[in-house]
């Protein structure tokens, strides 16, 4: 069964991996040049405004007037005006993959295409995190201490490296939600020598220190990624679990930001939605740090604010899940899809994700890139082409 309702569309042009991992062409319809070439460019610019961004991104390859269009004032203009929400894919990373491409799932075609990437850097580097079109990589270099960070927007082919305040490199959260205008963004990094982290914010181009909330202090829980929602930084604690929270605007900490939390937690991952208005939690439900159910909250209400239960693992599925993990939560992460909330695992190649509109839960099948022999560091990551993602 597919994990997702088919419809047509996806990214035209680029490989397509089939299941039994041999890569064939995707089929694309035929028109006559000569159609084309009689058409006023004014008109063209109009007929290739009301495609989707995710086809405008794959014709991006074909000539130099169409990659141009993207970065013309007059055509984004157009694309405003026929603005829809963009699809969104599922990126895979994985320390063995080429550096020239990213294994992608398009749910709408229930298939696997490569993606390109194109970095001009003869250092490695890493995909760390992904926010509203962009993607933010790691870059070491062989001849410094320094690492750096590169903040890549797919659609522009635009790009921008920020210069790390680490000495080693660090696991970077980008921050950035969608806008019917030219955004920016945020960059969380915590500290690799001190009970702080850092902060980078696009709009000035420059980092500033922040220190840590005391129950963070031992930096014990570094695979709990904070998430943003209400201007907001929500972290959750190590045992015994509680949510807490920094204000952006005010630079300071909150201890009083969520309702206490659900009892008998074996672990606990927090999830907000793609625009940062909605707060879910994911937690294992046990004890002697044990997992017997997984379940879902939200986090509901305006003044008396609760956790209100919105979704439960069926019991078969569970099984495989804490088999998958074998009781070590730490390799468990958690993020949002356009409506899905997905659990993954880095020492585990498939995804188990949740449809809150639908109530069920699925399996999304192994990517045929992958070999039988590497069994970890395995990183998903949701991506929504974004015009308008300023680097």
């Amino acid at each position: 069964m597919a994990p997702f309702h088919r419809e047509r569309g996806g990214l035209i042009g680029y490989s397509e991996v089939g299941t039994n991992g041999r890569t064939r062409p995707t089929a694309a319809m035929e028109m006559s040049p000569a159609i084309w070439s009689r058409l006023p460019d004014d008109l063209l610019d109009r007929i290739l405004a009301l495609l989707p961004l995710h086809s405008l991104l794959s014709l991006r390859s074909t000539c130099k007037r169409f990659r141009s269009l993207l970065l013309s004032p007059s055509f984004i203009s157009q694309l405003k005006s026929n603005s829809q929400r963009p699809t969104a894919y599922f990126l895979l990373s994985h320390p063995q993959f080429s550096h020239s491409f990213l294994p992608l799932y398009d749910s709408a075609v229930d298939s696997w295409r490569k993606l390109p990437i194109s970095i001009s850097t003869s250092s490695s580097f890493q995909l760390l995190s992904s926010s509203s079109g962009l993607l933010c990589f790691s870059i070491s270099h062989p001849c410094s201490s320094f690492s750096s960070l590169l903040v890549y927007n797919l659609v522009t082919l635009s790009s921008k490296i920020i210069a790390s305040p680490n000495k080693s490199s660090c696991p970077a959260i980008l921050i950035s939600y969608p806008s019917p205008s030219p955004h920016g963004y945020k960059i969380y990094l915590p500290s690799s020598s001190s009970a702080s982290f850092f902060l980078y914010n696009s709009d000035c181009s420059s980092w500033t220190r922040f220190p840590l909330l005391e129950p963070l202090l031992a930096l014990t829980n570094t695979h709990q990624d904070p998430v943003f929602f209400n201007d907001f930084l929500y972290f959750t604690t190590p045992e015994p679990f509680s949510v807490v929270g920094f204000d952006l605007n005010a630079g300071k900490w909150g201890t009083e930001v969520a309702p206490d939390l659900p009892p008998e937690l074996a672990f606990v991952r927090l999830v907000s939605s793609d625009e940062g208005k909605r707060l879910f939690l994911v937690g294992g439900v046990g004890r002697d740090g044990i997992s017997r159910s997984l379940k879902v909250w939200e986090m509901v209400g305006t003044e008396h604010c609760r956790w209100e239960e919105v979704g439960r693992l069926p019991e078969m599925m569970c099984r495989k899940f804490v088999s998958v993990c074998y009781h070590n939560y730490s390799h468990v992460y958690c993020l949002w899809h356009q409506g899905i909330l997905c659990v993954c695992c880095t020492t585990w190649p498939e995804v188990l994700f949740y449809n809150l509109g639908r109530g069920t839960w699925h399996w999304l099948p192994k990517c045929p890139l992958l070999q039988e022999k590497w069994s970890c560091g395995f990183r998903w990551f949701s991506f929504a082409p974004d015009l308008y993602a300023m680097v």
